[in-house]
């Protein structure tokens, strides 16, 4: 499932903070935000791993790639909570995108 993927924002998976006090969704907001900023750079520096490891063994790394998407969702989840498209926090609230069913 795409992380743009709007049904992906139901909600399921945690505390919704849909009815609670503004100011508790904008620490929660910063707190992940600042996960995001994180993730964002960890997501920079394997791209540009994984670039070096293309250019020696000329094929991508499968770990790196598949670490890499699931980063991406979460950081997906990040942005929609930040932007109210869902009212559920993500990890460390809920599981971390690509564990809800078990890993590949």
């Amino acid at each position: 499932m795409s992380y743009l993927d709007r049904a992906a924002y139901s909600g399921a998976g945690g505390d919704s903070l849909a009815g609670k006090p503004l100011r508790v969704r904008l620490l929660y907001a910063l707190g992940v935000g600042v996960l995001g900023y994180f993730t964002f750079n960890a997501l920079v520096l394997l791209a540009i791993v994984q670039f070096v490891y293309y250019a020696v063994h000329k094929s991508k790394n499968e770990e790196i790639a598949h670490f890499c998407e699931n980063l991406l969702s979460y950081l997906g989840e990040v942005l929609a909570f930040m932007v109210f498209l869902k009212d559920t926090p993500p990890f460390p609230f809920a599981p971390f995108p690509g564990n809800e069913t078990g890993s590949r």
